[in-house]
């Protein structure tokens, strides 16, 4: 009868003890998403500038040593089509829109006057890469020049305004052209303190057809 008992109360005690347990792990689950969710909603592509207070870029034509002052999203045609081949899919086309966007209000906010009078150069190893539309249209063939340069304006005007901020200011927005499956952390790249946002993460690999 002692034995009965005493399984009696083991079994009571695991019966109260399930529910507390499971309870605990649905409590830490809930708590680690809400983490997650907060750190995403610090990294945002839904903020938009003031076209009055940035409208315009002054560019430095590296070949001439010429600073041209130009508008803005004129200057972003230029630079997704320097940047990215204007067959890629549109969606691709719009994000690197929007990189290239929030890479030039960075440096106009950020002019440290590496560029004396300029925001930014057209040069790919400093800056951005930059192509005037008359050089970009002749490296085309004619018959899809005026489609692709079409498909470059369209990803500049459909996401105009939109930039990636952090803590709601723009990213310091680096990208580049392959990550080999894996991207890498600034600070083991150039130095210095590196960027919350920009940690390194592994990266989907299409595999070939």
């Amino acid at each position: 009868m002692k034995k009965i008992g005493l399984y009696l109360i083991i079994f009571i005690i695991v019966i109260f003890l399930i529910p507390v347990i499971f309870t605990k792990k649905f409590e830490i689950k809930i708590a680690n998403t809400q983490e997650i969710n907060n750190e995403i909603e610090e990294l945002s592509v839904e903020k938009n500038y003031d076209y009055k207070k940035y409208n315009t870029i002054k560019l430095l034509h590296t070949s001439t040593n010429t600073v041209e002052e130009l508008p803005i999203d004129e200057y972003l045609c230029n630079v997704v089509s320097a940047e990215m081949p204007a067959d890629f899919m549109d969606e691709a086309l719009k994000a690197q829109a929007v990189v290239a966007r929030t890479y030039t209000i960075y440096k106009i906010i950020d002019n440290n006057k590496k560029h004396n009078q300029a925001d930014i150069c057209d040069s790919a190893s400093c800056c951005q890469a930059w192509i005037s539309k008359e050089d970009r249209l002749a490296k085309w063939e004619e018959d899809i020049r005026i489609t692709n340069w079409n498909k470059v304006v369209n990803a500049v005007n459909s996401t105009k305004g939109k930039l990636i901020t952090y803590e709601g200011k723009p990213i310091n927005a680096f990208f580049h052209s392959n990550s080999g499956g894996m991207t890498e952390e600034p600070i083991n790249v150039w130095g210095g303190s590196g960027y919350p946002y920009l940690q390194a993460v592994e990266t989907s690999r299409r595999r070939p057809i």
